[in-house]
């Protein structure tokens, strides 16, 4: 805040003053960009496709995904919502363009189209990204070490991961 902010909160002797500033806060745009950048990290969003060279993505729609997060957060989208959206939200009844928009979190996976690379091995990896993220994002656990073997104190096993891994290997790569 500005020493004129501080100074004219700290002089208010109203009792609802500090709940006009939280709704004024709240309702300022620069609340969605700066809570959102937390969960486009955890997205792991990016412009450009992330790998090796930084080149923009093919299809321009991470933008659109950046955007919408933003809204969800100032909008105060409920958590449910926001979660179901980005994971299924082109399968809703008759989705809104904001759920097909939401679905972009499942497609933000890094891309290569570099000499030699090997398209199904990239895509193989993109699927491996979204069973991590969907992991980390929504059940706050990491998943890599599923991928490989069980372990003897982890309570997911890799029939879980690959069972994510299929239901997760059915998105469209762009």
């Amino acid at each position: 805040p500005s020493a004129e902010d501080v100074e004219g909160f700290v002089a208010d002797p109203d009792p609802l003053a500090f709940a006009r500033l939280v709704d004024r806060l709240l309702a300022d745009p620069r609340f969605g960009e700066r809570w959102g950048r937390y969960w486009l990290d955890i997205a792991r969003y990016a412009d450009s496709k992330g790998y090796v060279f930084e080149e923009e993505r093919r299809y321009a729609f991470s933008y659109t995904y950046r955007d919408w997060v933003i809204r969800a957060f100032n909008q105060n989208l409920p958590y449910d919502q926001f979660i179901t959206w980005q994971t299924a939200g082109d399968l809703m009844p008759e989705p809104t363009r904001d759920q097909m928009i939401a679905t972009a979190f499942n497609r933000l996976a890094q891309q290569s189209n570099e000499a030699g690379s090997n398209p199904e091995e990239f895509r193989i990896e993109q699927v491996a990204d979204r069973v991590h993220t969907n992991g980390t994002a929504f059940l706050g656990l990491t998943l890599e070490c599923a991928r490989c073997h069980d372990h003897k104190f982890d309570p997911l096993t890799m029939k879980d991961y690959y069972s994510m891994a299929a239901f997760l290997n059915n998105i469209d790569e762009l």
